[in-house]
């Protein structure tokens, strides 16, 4: 790891402490899950640009990102107690705030700044604004695939009746074993991502996830959903009546050919 981006860690890890330690009880715990996150996405973007093999100072923007993507999520716990963006409080957005109220990202350059700033402030969004630059489009696609596979397992690690609503996701969301929104429905099998506003049943919740597989940019992640079993794990929530034999299928196959490259 370079000086700029071990300070960069050294510098969240410091943030994320000042807040653990203003909380307790349960958000101390979700406070140290985010730190914890933040290493993972760390670790699937080093391992996509292992692969993409970018000039360094791509390479760096990129890790940097990694870091520091989720810094509001320390605030937007400890002042709200909750995950959920759609509460008044965008942590992609107020990151980038933080972020450049700082002279932390000053040695990358206005430049690169600016593209690191881009990445944390876009890295949640459904679908990416079209007047990027290249750059800032290639760092903020990395950033957001190395994040949704993290977010795949951890979502994975708490998908029961008792976890799945609740105030780390959705807030309204209900468990059902058979009900599935239409629209959510056709969504899938046009292959198109889900609008969060869309999801009002657990199914609709798993299929969101699994509709991830149509915005994901390079080939590490999926080999890794492919591999890990991870991906084959999301459809055995889903029941195996109704239209899911049929979507399971689809996203099987589109798996597949991924994977293969």
């Amino acid at each position: 790891m370079e000086p700029i981006e071990r300070h960069c860690l050294e510098w969240l890890l410091a943030f994320a402490r000042e807040h653990r330690d203003r909380t307790g009880g349960e958000l101390r715990g979700l406070i140290q899950r985010k730190i914890t996150h933040t290493m993972r996405v760390l670790a699937h973007a080093r391992r996509i640009l292992d692969e993409l093999q970018p000039a360094p100072e791509l390479r760096r923007a990129a890790e940097i990102a990694a870091i520091l993507h989720d810094t509001a999520r320390f605030p937007q716990l400890e002042r709200r107690a909750t995950f959920d963006d759609h509460a008044g409080y965008n942590h992609a957005v107020e990151g980038a705030r933080i972020l450049a109220g700082t002279d932390l990202l000053a040695p990358l350059g206005e430049k690169w700044r600016a593209v690191v700033l881009t990445a944390v402030r876009l890295h949640n969004l459904g679908v990416l604004p079209d007047d990027l630059t290249g750059e800032e489009r290639t760092v903020t696609e990395l950033l957001r695939d190395a994040d949704k596979l993290d977010a795949i397992r951890n979502n994975l690690r708490h998908m029961d009746p008792k976890t799945l609503h609740g105030k780390a996701l959705k807030s309204g969301l209900t468990w059902h074993e058979t009900e599935v929104s239409p629209e959510v429905v056709r969504l899938t099998l046009d292959r198109q991502l889900i609008p969060f506003q869309s999801i009002k049943w657990s199914n609709d919740f798993i299929l969101f996830l699994c509709n991830w597989l149509h915005d994901l940019h390079f080939p590490y992640p999926y080999r890794h959903l492919d591999r890990t079993g991870r991906f084959e794990e999301l459809l055995g929530w889903l029941p195996d009546s109704g239209p899911f034999p049929e979507i399971k299928a689809l996203l099987r196959a589109d798996l597949a050919r991924a994977a293969r490259g």
